[in-house]
């Protein structure tokens, strides 16, 4: 049972691995790694690890107990010429762990973590790791609502244990802005400390920070003040720059001056330019561009990259306003940015995304993927994913970046549709599919059937024949509908089980709601008792059952986020349904029972 999948495994049930009680642990590292040393010891408690440094040790390794396992030097060896791959051998009274670089090393030890958690009597083990994608990124979005700061920090190490190297955070005026100081959120702007610490924890994981800031578009956070009104493209342009007008650039400039700051030791910076749709709405733009929405997108978008690439950074920019753009068009893009194509639909992606790449790459331009793990599937306020449609675009992604041999992809996990709409649902509903994506970006033939159960068994603590014994065959796409009747078995993250059991009944009473807006029409066109009563009884099922959802949901939220957070998340929630209960409900002819 391990997330993700790996490439190679041989176990033997005839003997088991058990360390003796006086065994050692010799961990042997070419440089001093701090962290491998503390996952070590997270693996083996109560034991010195001995730790042998320098450029003795012949790359990185790890042996705990006696004797000299076997080992498969050809499996090894084709394991070790991936910078992250490792390879294992557990047998007997002995663990040995081998791998060229500290990150293969650093993977091997969460493997071997989850073997240790998930057996009470791990069998004779053999591994050959490594990954299909080199570039394995998550995302935070920090926009409107995100999980309290200690969690953060938690979920770092939860990502770093499905394999993940990088995260793409969002943070908008989360950032601890300092010239741009009105654009800080006065309660939710993290400190610098804070930011310090975030990165930190991620630098200690292997996983490679990328900020995120938006340079073109999605800046509604920047331009509802007063100050920065006037470079708007149109009036309606609500979060769009004109790029003609020398402030936008000039502001742009000093967004990324401030991210570059924040973010000394990350190699990337995203510069956002997605859905820039009201270009040359302006006079000057009309003018300036000949009135050429390519021309006035990539010559503003090539000052930005030039910006950034001069001050060491590689600027990355999302596809969509050069998917249309002709051949010669995109030879005018500068070769300095890697293109991040992002898709979130399941339908002949490996078809559009391949005709794109192939364009891109005939002009020199690096091309990263884009799928989504969370993102606008039926309303905007989803309370989770959409199972289905994520794992439709995550597989069909994985397999057009492995034939096109892309280097990595993100798992983009919108937490709302821009910033200033409404939040879908919390972090939290995430894992699932956030381990899916790694389970496919480490290893593309990863089966895909046993997800499910995989996932239960290492994220709820929840044995696997329990599944099978109650919904049988199932599919990965049934966890949503299937984790809150088994919280009761969940000995792991069980706040989050028992929150996807909330909002499903938030769902239920949400689509008894909308029956009972739909029916009231009726009673302007039929005044009798039947009706009324029919119309009472619907209105009292929907309240009872969002009475008795609303409590419950806020105290669980409570685990995961800020009150104020919380307080947000609710009236997302309810204020529609409490408006219509004041101004509606309590005004219609409905029955009583005295009446009746």
């Amino acid at each position: 049972m391990l997330i993700p999948q790996i490439q190679s495994i041989t176990q033997h049930d005839r003997t088991t691995f058990s360390l003796s009680e006086g065994a050692e642990v010799s961990l042997y590292t070419a440089e001093e790694q701090k962290r491998l040393e503390e996952l070590a010891t997270l693996i083996f408690p109560n034991r010195p690890i001995r730790t042998s440094t320098g450029k003795a040790a012949a790359g990185y390794s790890l042996h705990a107990g006696g004797g000299n396992p076997v080992i498969d030097e050809p499996k090894k060896a084709r394991a070790l010429q991936h910078r992250e791959g490792y390879y294992l051998k557990l047998s007997g009274d002995s663990a040995v762990l081998h791998a060229s670089h500290a990150a293969g090393l650093f993977y091997g030890l969460q493997t071997l973590r989850q073997l240790l958690d998930s057996h009470e009597a791990v069998p004779e083990t053999e591994i050959a790791d490594w990954p299909h994608l080199e570039f394995r990124c998550a995302n935070y979005d920090f926009r409107l609502l995100y999980p309290k700061f200690e969690k953060l920090i938690e979920y770092i190490e939860t990502m770093a244990s499905f394999k993940y190297n990088a995260l793409l955070i969002e943070y908008e005026d989360k950032l601890p802005f300092k010239k741009h100081e009105h654009l800080r959120h006065d309660r939710f702007a993290f400190t610098d400390e804070q930011l310090q610490l975030l990165q930190e924890t991620a630098k200690r994981n292997f996983i490679e920070i990328i900020p995120l800031q938006q340079t073109f578009g999605h800046l509604e956070y920047v331009l509802k003040h007063d100050a920065h009104k006037a470079l708007k493209e149109s009036r309606e342009a609500i979060g769009e720059l004109c790029p003609s007008n020398p402030g936008s650039l000039e502001l742009a400039t000093g967004l990324i001056d401030e991210m570059i700051a924040a973010h000394p030791d990350s190699r990337y910076l995203h510069l956002g330019c997605d859905e820039v749709w009201c270009l040359c709405l302006c006079d000057r733009c009309r003018k300036s561009f000949a009135d050429s929405r390519p021309e006035a997108f990539i010559t503003y978008v090539n000052k930005l990259i030039d910006f950034t690439a001069a001050r060491g950074k590689i600027p990355i920019i999302w596809h969509d306003m050069l998917a249309s753009c002709t051949n010669d068009e995109l030879s005018r893009l500068d070769h300095r940015a890697v293109v991040m194509i992002w898709r979130y639909d399941g339908k002949n992606i490996e078809e559009t995304v391949a005709d794109f790449t192939n364009r891109c790459r005939a002009q020199g331009i690096s091309v990263l993927g884009g799928p989504s793990i969370r993102a606008w599937d039926r309303t905007d306020d989803q309370p989770h994913p959409v199972a289905e449609n994520r794992i439709r675009n995550i597989e069909q992604w994985t397999r057009a970046a492995n034939r096109l041999k892309l280097p990595g992809a993100v798992a983009t996990n919108w937490g709302t549709v821009f910033g200033m709409g409404v939040p879908y649902g919390i972090f939290e509903t995430t894992w699932f599919l956030m381990g899916y994506a790694a389970d496919k970006f480490w290893n593309a033939e990863s089966d895909s059937r046993d997800y499910l159960s995989r996932f239960l068994s290492i994220f709820h603590g929840i044995e696997p024949a329990d599944v099978l014994e109650k919904i049988g065959n199932h599919d990965p796409a049934d966890y949503y509908e299937w984790i809150g009747k088994f919280v009761d078995q969940v000995t792991k993250n069980r706040d989050i089980a028992e929150h996807i059991r909330l909002i499903k009944l938030h769902e239920t009473a949400v689509s008894k709601s909308r029956t009972l807006h739909k029916y009231y029409y009726r009673s302007t066109l039929f005044d009798n008792e039947s009706e009324r009563i029919s119309l009472d009884l619907k209105h009292k099922a929907t309240r009872r059952l969002l009475n008795q959802v609303r409590p419950e949901l806020e105290t669980n939220l409570k685990h995961f986020m800020p009150d104020e957070m919380v307080d947000h998340f609710m009236k997302s929630r309810f204020y529609l349904h409490d408006w219509l209960e004041e101004n509606l409900y309590q005004k219609a002819p409905f029955a009583r029972e005295t009446d009746w």
